[in-house]
């Protein structure tokens, strides 16, 4: 079989995206209750009788340079590596580790990049078994662009690293062997947008899987709450359907097993409807008190179950006060980090096992709050941070840092409406992939990027679709300064003290609650005085408080090496920001710094203070999490060493 695999995509800007599917949340059909309800949002995935991932080994070659890939491919007499998907290729040695902060690998002149860039091409062969089925290919993560090409036959191209890309692939396939071919462009006109302080990998490092349906499909579904007063909400829960008969469409409200509530309506192709449920008595999400219910919801034909989607909501409120931001009704405090996909011996990779022990390490440490820097996680993250209770501020794939430090030109892309169909693919596909999320807190335009015309544009078509609030730190240099909160970060403490006690600073520090994104930066001794930031949040009602730079180092592994952790320099980069990498509160094997056990104390929910004649006062800092404290406590004489406890 012959593929021709060359085009110029990947460096053609009036090309970001082609054939890719409209975006939607992430669910994983099945065919069973049964099914449905054996699985959690761990194994899913893995385990769907509708579902088939094709991560494992593939075919690979490598090319250096574009020149050299040829314009066919016989498939049937090449010679490909083998090659693990998901992976980058910095890891298995086709490309060494590239760490650069706030530059570009390549001279920048946006929208022009090398044209003669390494490529990746991928091969994996998968079998069909019924062609009446429709197909749907699914990419979470490929860094950079991809084109894609089934049986000999161009598919459809992407951009967008961190973002879901879907292409429909029914008329490409044929009973029996089919093959798939991925290439993959290490950089293209969107790696513009993703110049963001990590290690620069490539290659396809999430799950790759197709998805079978019939021809009554649930496309998409939205679950919208609101809140009625007291313990009251209203549910609607909102389909997309592909439907070609008449079906009865239900979902069901269960919680801890039991039913809560459930209703159907039929639905036709042009009688699309949506399910409503005007006042369930619910035990509200928060991170303190993460209460999940699930929603089973079920497309059937004449009594026969088509499909079935088990997923994980919240429901929650969040309104900004005048300057103070609420949840649920709480002025709550936002005791975060910064999180990367980062992985000393992977880069990118991260397993369903890694992601919950980061989130573990989250709650074990008093975080609270996780910003993704700086770009969505695999959606399997999120469902962590839904289960385990941390406030998400979920990040769109977009830093244009280069653009500032090197040519000196900060809004080349944000103030350039020719980028603006970009900024808001990206940010639209971020916000429906995960819009289902009880933990998503508030959504971020990116990092960095400077300018605020594209980004006045996402805001717009973001805030006609979602009432949680928008944050991008950015636009505080700006005249726009802020969207729903004042983001800003590393601001010094004099400063931030000012704004924490209502005057000093122009009026507008004080119009919107303040977030600090970014700040106590834990790199070697950090995270530096972190004890006064969060006294000044916690007594300071416009004060939401900030996230952590950042969670843990990046590094990269070395088994037999001469050291056991290289980091930007060591690897022959061009150029690069030596040990800057090296900031986290924990190293890369999340062994924790002194930092984190300094920022464990002071984002501890409960604390004492001594008051005179021997009365100690606590306070509780948590605020859904009300109940009765039993304090316990043990005197020492300091002469003999003698302890004596209350019992």
């Amino acid at each position: 079989m012959i593929f021709k695999v060359k085009n110029n995509n990947y460096k053609n800007f009036d090309i970001y995206k082609e054939n890719v599917m409209q975006p939607r949340s992430y669910f994983i059909p099945f065919s069973s209750l049964e099914q449905a309800g054996e699985n959690d949002f761990r194994t899913e995935r893995y385990n769907s009788s509708m579902v088939d991932v094709l991560s494992g080994e593939w075919d690979f070659k490598y090319y250096d340079a574009v020149s050299k890939v040829p314009d066919e491919i016989d498939i049937d007499s090449f010679e490909f590596d083998k090659v693990a998907v998901p992976s980058v290729w910095q890891h298995t040695g086709y490309e060494k580790p590239y760490y650069v902060n706030a530059r570009y690998q390549f001279a920048p002149n946006p929208p022009e990049i090398p044209e003669d860039c390494p490529v990746g091409i991928y091969h994996k062969v998968f079998s069909i078994d019924d062609i009446d089925l429709n197909y749907t290919l699914t990419f979470l993560g490929v860094a950079g662009s991809l084109d894609v090409f089934v049986n000999g036959k161009y598919v459809g191209y992407s951009e967008g690293s961190h973002n879901t890309s879907e292409f429909e692939i029914n008329d490409f396939l044929t009973v029996g062997e089919n093959h798939l071919i991925v290439v993959v462009h290490k950089f293209s006109n969107g790696t513009y947008l993703e110049c963001q302080d990590m290690f620069r990998d490539n290659g396809i490092f999430r799950d790759v899987y197709i998805t079978k349906t019939t021809d009554n499909s649930i496309y998409d579904f939205r679950a919208v709450t609101k809140y009625n007063g007291g313990t009251s909400y209203s549910l609607s829960v909102i389909p997309v359907l592909k439907i070609s008969d008449e079906c009865e469409f239900g979902v069901n409200v269960i919680r801890k097993g039991e039913l809560v509530a459930s209703k159907s309506v039929n639905v036709s192709e042009n009688n699309i409807d949506k399910i409503e449920f005007s006042d369930l008595k619910v035990e509200e999400w928060s991170a303190e008190i993460p209460n999940t219910y699930h929603l089973v919801i079920t497309l059937s034909q004449g009594g026969n179950l088509i499909e079935v989607i088990n997923r994980p909501i919240g429901f929650k409120h969040i309104k900004i006060n005048g300057n103070v931001f609420t949840f649920n009704n709480k002025g709550i405090k936002l005791q975060g980090v910064n999180h990367h996909d980062t992985d000393a011996k992977t880069g990118y990779v991260m397993s369903v096992d890694d992601m919950e022990r980061d989130v573990k390490i989250f709650k074990e440490y008093n975080v609270n709050c996780v910003r993704t820097s700086h770009y969505p996680p695999d959606p399997i993250f999120l469902d962590l941070c839904d289960e385990y209770g941390v406030y998400v501020v979920d990040e769109a794939d977009i830093e244009t840092h280069g653009c500032q430090t090197e040519i000196h030109k900060p809004g080349a892309c944000s103030h350039n409406i020719e980028w603006q169909p970009r900024y808001w693919d990206r940010v639209y596909r971020m916000f429906e992939r995960d819009k289902n999320h009880a933990s998503i807190t508030m959504w971020s335009l990116g990092n960095e990027a400077w300018g605020y015309l594209n980004q006045d544009y996402c805001y717009e078509q973001l805030r006609k679709l979602t009432a949680i609030p928008i944050h991008y730190e950015n636009v505080v240099l700006t005249k726009r300064f802020a969207y729903d909160v004042i983001s800003q970060m590393y601001p010094h403490f004099k400063m931030y003290e000012k704004i924490a006690q209502g005057s000093g600073m122009p009026k507008k520090f004080y119009q919107k609650p303040y977030f600090m994104c970014e700040y106590a930066h834990a790199m070697g001794l950090g995270a530096g005085e972190l004890e006064r930031y969060v006294i000044g949040f916690q007594n300071s009602a416009n004060m939401m408080g900030g996230c952590i730079w950042e969670f843990c180092d990046h590094a990269i592994y070395h088994e037999n090496g001469k050291y056991k952790y290289t980091y930007g320099g060591d690897h022959g980069e061009e150029k690069h920001d030596g040990n800057f990498c090296v900031d986290g509160l924990f190293f890369p094997d999340r062994t924790p710094h002194s930092g984190a056990l300094q920022m464990k104390n002071c984002y501890r929910p409960i604390r004492a203070k001594m008051l005179d004649g021997n009365k100690i006062e606590f306070k509780n800092l948590n605020y859904f999490k009300t109940e009765e404290l039993t304090a316990s406590y043990e005197i020492i004489d300091s002469k003999t060493g003698d302890v004596f406890t209350n019992g």
